[in-house]
């Protein structure tokens, strides 16, 4: 769903970095800060969370499982950087770097199930009491999921070798790519998700509604190296100079601790259960992003930036389903798997496409040379 989306951003800074040729120098002071704020749209996508079933049988045989919510939806964002001059380590330049940005997206699903002739609706376990399973039995039921999750970050990083502002060479083109800096950082993240099912259902026992309300957010803690540099295409081959675009990527690894807490509501068959669990892990996450930017005064400009992200570890709720297996309930399935609801992980991948202003501040011009 939505991989257009993801095709989008690099569309754009492909076609953008394309035209991204040599032009008359434009050095940055060594003595000014620059800000940057931006905004645009954030594609998420986050594992799928499994919370009713439907059985194909009388006997409860599983024909498939129904997937309420998967996630791969986009919202808003906005984000802002800090660049400022640090000094020098031998004769190397030092630039301090302190960024953040805050997303929001939001995903919702419906999913119904009618019972037709030997097969029939079963909505099984999304309780942690393996002692008591429920199942639900009817003529038709209707789910309605909704994930609401806030996606942000904040992190500082020190980047040897670059000066605060566009990186500008001054010769007229002839080169692919040049590394500019390489950096050292740490920074936190945060996934949070408020997960809210409802589930109907007709020609059931009493008290057939059931709601379940749960919170899960995950906090990623580490370090990162990072490298930058500025790609120059058409420039290479000599077309179109004095355009005045300039293209930069980056690169970014790191290593984190990632906290998962879990708070779960469920409310059903008479009675309300409420559940609390907690997961510690290890997680990689590298991230490539691409700007291209385009200068509009001696203190200003303005930048399409993309961020594609990677993260190798994301919470995936695996809800209780002790009754499915035929080997007499409990907390272990015929095949020996734990069946107690339980935090479970898989990956995820984020994409960033925003519009990105600059300015300096102080008494010196951001830009010392005119704008070619």
């Amino acid at each position: 769903m939505h991989n257009w989306l993801r095709l989008l951003p690099v569309a754009s800074c492909v076609v953008l970095a394309g035209t991204a040729t040599a032009q008359e120098p434009v050095a940055a002071t060594y003595n000014g800060t620059t800000i940057s704020v931006g905004g645009g749209v954030q594609l998420l996508q986050l594992p799928d969370i499994r919370y009713t079933f439907l059985s194909s049988t009388r006997d409860g045989a599983a024909l498939r499982t129904q997937k309420n919510d998967d996630f791969d939806d986009y919202g808003g964002v906005v984000s802002g950087v800090i660049e400022t001059p640090l000094g020098f380590w031998g004769t190397t330049p030092v630039t301090g770097v302190v960024s953040g940005f805050f997303a929001n997206v939001e995903d919702g699903d419906r999913h119904s199930c009618v019972s037709r002739g030997n097969a029939i609706c079963t909505a099984e376990d999304i309780v942690d009491n393996p002692n008591r399973p429920d199942s639900l039995v009817a003529n038709r039921f209707v789910t309605k999921t909704d994930r609401d999750v806030d996606f942000w970050g904040a992190g500082a990083e020190a980047r040897i070798g670059k000066v605060s502002g566009p990186i500008l060479p001054r010769d007229a083109g002839g080169y692919l790519f040049r590394l500019a800096y390489v950096g050292i950082g740490t920074d936190l993240r945060g996934i949070d998700q408020e997960i809210r099912l409802r589930l109907d259902a007709s020609g059931a026992p009493a008290n057939p509604a059931v709601r379940l309300n749960d919170t899960l957010d995950t906090t990623y803690w580490g370090g990162f190296l990072s490298v930058g540099g500025e790609y120059n295409i058409l420039g290479y081959f000599g077309i179109g100079k004095g355009w005045g675009l300039r293209s930069l990527l980056s690169l970014r690894a790191g290593i984190y601790n990632a906290d998962t807490d879990y708070s779960g509501l469920f409310r059903g068959f008479g009675r309300a259960t409420r559940l609390g669990l907690s997961d510690d892990e290890v997680a990689f996450i590298g991230g490539l992003s691409f700007e291209t930017r385009k200068q509009f005064g001696l203190r200003t400009s303005l930048s399409l930036v993309t961020d594609y992200e990677y993260f190798s570890y994301a919470p995936e709720m695996r809800y209780v389903n002790a009754d499915r297996g035929g080997c007499g309930g409990g907390q272990v399935d015929c095949a020996g798997n734990v069946t107690r609801t339980h935090i479970d992980d898989d990956d995820a991948f984020a994409v960033r496409t925003m519009l990105r202003l600059s300015f300096g501040l102080g008494s010196a011009p951001l830009y010392t040379e005119p704008m070619k």
